[in-house]
């Protein structure tokens, strides 16, 4: 009884219990009809509502727009103006490329996407994709790259080179389509690290000699690594 005297109570947002009182006083056809007034009447207040916060939103998003416009705009300009000062070639290079566009959108020509900026586009699609994917499934993208982590490695260095790798994702430097190449050159760069301070190890002066290192004190059958 509880349940169905709950269930009873549990009004539409257009209707009131005072509404409802006065609608229970009606004639069946009657309150019917009061009942789909007052269902219409807020479905278009909703309506209205809904095309007022619209128009909000637009003129929100149009106002942070000029302003992010701006913002970029004297940031490309700064970044010029340290280029043309590094490296003009390659300042030349981007007016070369800008002056370009601008004569192809004077003369109302659509700009022709040649290969190299296809492929760019591409690998930028494919690092996005890798971020994405590391931020919303952080686990998930750690079982991937073990995937291709070797098995010789010990679990120290399996999971310096998981970690490395993930730094390099999050900071969208990896293609997801060549993960496993990416690895692959974090395990190179692990290994050269581990060979050089190795061998910065066996062969760094021992304190208090003279000059005597620890490849010295090694019997002559002894491979040295």
């Amino acid at each position: 009884m509880q349940a169905q005297q709950q269930k009873v109570d549990v009004l539409p947002r257009w209707m009131t219990k005072a509404k409802l009182q006065t609608l229970m006083q009606m004639e069946p056809e009657e309150a019917l009809e009061e009942a789909q007034r007052l269902r219409a009447a807020f479905n278009r207040k909703r309506r209205d509502n809904r095309a007022a916060r619209k128009e909000i939103v637009a003129q929100q998003a149009k106002k942070w727009s000029s302003r992010y416009k701006a913002k970029r705009r004297k940031t490309s300009r700064a970044r010029l103006a340290k280029i043309k000062i590094e490296d003009p070639n390659l300042y030349r290079s981007i007016c070369d490329k800008k002056n370009a566009r601008d004569r192809v959108r004077r003369l109302g020509k659509k700009q022709v996407r040649t290969d190299a900026m296809r492929e760019k586009d591409r690998r930028k699609y494919q690092r996005i994709k890798a971020q994405d994917f590391a931020r919303a499934n952080h686990t998930e993208m750690r079982k991937l790259i073990c995937v291709h982590v070797p098995g010789y490695l010990m679990a120290a260095a399996q999971m310096d080179v998981i970690n490395s790798v993930m730094v390099q994702i999050l900071d969208r430097k990896v293609p997801f389509n060549e993960l496993a190449a990416w690895v692959k050159k974090s395990v190179t760069e692990y290994n050269r690290q581990f060979d050089y301070f190795k061998t910065v190890s066996i062969d760094a002066p021992i304190a208090g000699t003279d000059g005597l290192t620890r490849g010295d004190m090694l019997a002559n059958d002894t491979p040295h690594f």
